[in-house]
């Protein structure tokens, strides 16, 4: 049965990307996929906001830094600690550019993604892009948004369908670009991954339009399949999104 699953797994895309710009005026998504170093990578969406259009300025520093630190990154140093401090670098440089032009000023952006280091990983999320895995036939969402929808979620005043058309939705309350004293920096404990897992990030461009239970159903009909996330956010689009829509897949075969 293992052998006959990895078959399978190995003859779709380990990684699959989508970025589109959808019904906004600018591309303000940006994404990034490492390679392969020490049996590690590390993979992210970024979702730009701010006024003057500036987000697609936060979203690429943040990438950029990401990439620089990842490829030195010491094999010493754990990953919990390189992804905050990372992320702090990176929002050091957005509140930097916001203080050397006055024209970037609120721009920021979200971090949403996951470190996968062997046959486990580990998620990061700043914001309310997300990060879901699909194992086992079980599709599990990985973080936890951080917004006003989310904080009236946890309080138990409005239902996850109020949640979903909920006014408020798309206002955080931490991303990439805020004082750092303010920011706040989830990163997991460290999880482990089986053959035939996919995780997936997500900008709220696809959770916006898209419920979890769509979600399910289209990975569920393409889960051994190429084209995914393309999949992913052309239906996120037809559904009417109206955000820049991007979805980066990883398939663990093993």
């Amino acid at each position: 049965m293992f052998s006959l699953l990895k078959k399978i797994l190995t003859n779709a895309k380990v990684v699959e990307t989508s970025s589109i710009q959808g019904r906004k005026p600018a591309q303000e998504d940006s994404f990034y996929v490492s390679g392969v170093r020490n049996l590690r990578r590390l993979i992210f969406v970024a979702d730009g906001v701010g006024g003057h259009g500036h987000g697609d300025f936060a979203s690429q520093r943040t990438v950029n830094v990401f990439s620089e630190a990842f490829n030195n990154m010491p094999n010493e140093v754990s990953v919990k600690d390189f992804l905050i401090m990372t992320a702090k670098e990176a929002a050091r440089q957005v509140l930097e550019k916001s203080v050397e032009d006055p024209s970037y000023k609120n721009c920021g952006t979200t971090l949403s993604g996951f470190f996968v280091s062997g046959n486990v990983y580990y998620t990061i999320n700043i914001g309310d892009s997300r990060v879901y895995l699909f194992s086992d036939g079980v599709l599990s969402r990985e973080t936890h948004d951080h917004s006003i929808v989310q904080q009236l979620l946890d309080s138990g005043q409005i239902t996850e369908e109020e949640a979903f058309t909920h006014p408020k939705r798309n206002i955080m309350t931490s991303a990439i670009g805020q004082d750092l004293n303010m920011m706040k920096i989830d990163v997991s404990e460290p999880r482990p991954l089986q053959a035939g897992d996919i995780l997936m990030a997500f900008s709220d461009g696809v959770h916006d339009a898209l419920t979890d239970n769509q979600i399910f159903r289209i990975v569920k009909e393409m889960k051994n399949s190429d084209g995914l996330a393309e999949k992913l956010t052309s239906s996120a689009y037809e559904a009417g999104g109206k955000d820049n829509i991007t979805a980066v897949i990883f398939r663990y075969l093993g």
